[in-house]
């Protein structure tokens, strides 16, 4: 049973009146005013108390999960305070001694929370960081049978039949049965969303194929900021710049981008496409195929993989395999301000942020249900991270996918061992990105940048 999520402003009063956490306490009698300690992550005196607090309400309001790192858990419990009226009176972060911040306590009468607190639900979220997701938007999530490792093989073993042995292709019968879901669940639900927006098929007319023809500037366009946009601004100019670009991004509750797919065979790269369906594409092989082409159904492009040619007949055959058992194929689409994923035929699919990602855990797209990869309040706190940590980087704004074998791999085999890789830069990110790192996070120190982007996430 998923646990309640308390109302901040009472749970906030009970944790002040404990005494419990170090630093945390009124500052005044009437006990509108209280400290909150805040410790730069960095500094070297900083230590786990420094964080219970913040921690404490990601637990809480988590469901009982603590998601995130300590730097989420702060800007979550500040997004919160944020959204409750809570007023910052005093800043002191950077007091040698005692860094820490003291607010004052909403006004009663603008509030309804503890006017009507009896009226209203347990469960209204306060800000919500990615992790915790109303129930209304959750994807029930099932494991799909994964491939039993192969034994070595006999000297006298075929090398190809050892290859094809280890692709992950889907189980044969007598093994599918052993996962086989109840029939309700075996196709596609109307219902299921994700970010609270339908997904393609269940739109009930093909969706509209925008931005083909991008205009300059358009969240859509190639990757790098027009000349003299970053060395031309300076401070709050490039702050504007940057809000701008992430309002065309994010047009309401719909995420907008291009996607320019490269597709490497065992680390060649071997094709391009910029696709401009904002809706998404599916790839398929279908070697007649010149150029990508719109299906009328889901309303999503259709990019054909390319044949393979290689003088090592060993992976020309692998390859080959993998491209005649994917079906219907991988499609990678946008439902609302997620990017999903979901393959349709029968070869697996796995994917990651990087082609250097060193982390050794698969992560399986599902067959049975769309597979949410990049929700972009996770590209959002990202930035967030830059501005305030200083940091060198802002997060990915690409998916790499791998088609057949198990990715990342799981004996940190790199990515140029793999028969299929396909990358995916998603170009509006790409620009945001670019313009964050090329004018520093000292450029996007802007207080109206900042409150807009956390009220992205608290939206």
């Amino acid at each position: 049973m998923a646990h309640s999520k308390p109302l901040l402003i009472q749970w906030l009063r009970a944790q002040i009146d404990s005494g419990t956490y170090p630093g945390v306490h009124w500052t005044n009698q009437q006990e509108t005013e209280f400290c909150i300690p805040w410790k730069h992550a960095l500094r070297q005196d900083s230590s786990d108390t420094d964080i219970l607090i913040f921690k404490a309400w990601a637990k809480v309001s988590g469901n009982g999960r603590i998601n995130g790192e300590p730097s989420v858990w702060k800007r979550n419990f500040r997004c919160a305070l944020r959204a409750k009226k809570f007023k910052m009176i005093a800043d002191n972060k950077n007091d040698t001694a005692n860094p820490h911040k003291v607010f004052r306590w909403p006004d009663e009468s603008t509030l309804g929370e503890n006017s009507s607190a009896g009226r209203r639900s347990q469960h209204e979220p306060d800000c919500y960081d990615g992790s915790p997701i109303q129930e209304s938007h959750v994807i029930p999530f099932t494991d799909e049978f994964l491939y039993c490792p192969i034994e070595e093989s006999t000297p006298k073993e075929d090398i190809l039949q050892m290859c094809l042995k280890q692709l992950n292709i889907e189980p044969q019968a007598e093994e599918a049965a052993a996962f086989a879901l109840p029939p309700e669940q075996q196709e596609p639900q109307h219902q299921l969303v994700i970010g609270g927006c339908a997904l393609p098929w269940q739109q009930p007319c093909p969706v509209a194929v925008e931005g083909a023809v991008g205009e300059a500037g358009s969240p859509g366009q190639p990757a790098h900021p027009m000349e003299g946009a970053v060395g031309g601004a300076c401070g709050g100019q490039l702050a504007k710049q940057f809000l701008d670009n992430v309002n065309k991004t994010k047009d309401g509750d719909h995420f907008k981008t291009q996607f320019r797919i490269t597709v490497y065979y065992r680390g060649e790269n071997v094709f391009e496409q910029l696709v401009t369906n904002e809706a998404g594409f599916r790839l398929v092989y279908r070697p007649e195929q010149v150029e990508p082409q719109l299906d009328q159904e889901s309303g999503l492009s259709l990019v054909s993989l390319p044949r393979p040619f290689t003088k090592d007949q060993t992976q020309g055959k692998l390859t080959q395999r993998i491209l005649d058992n994917l079906g219907e194929g991988l499609e990678v689409a946008v439902s609302g301000d997620v990017i999903y994923g979901q393959r349709r035929g029968e070869i697996k699919a796995f994917w990651s942020f990087s082609k250097f990602d060193q982390s050794g855990r698969p992560q399986e797209i599902s067959k049975l249900q769309p597979h949410p990869l990049f929700p972009f309040k996770d590209f959002i706190h990202g930035i967030l991270d830059f501005i305030e940590l200083d940091s060198k980087e802002c997060g990915p704004c690409s998916l790499v996918l791998c088609l057949g074998e198990k990715w990342p791999d799981p004996g940190n085999r790199p990515w140029t061992k793999k028969l299929i890789i396909v990358e995916v830069v998603l170009t509006s990110l790409e620009l945001l990105k670019n313009i964050a790192m090329e004018g520093g996070a000292s450029s996007l120190k802007s207080v109206d940048l900042q409150m807009s982007l956390e009220e992205m996430i608290i939206g």
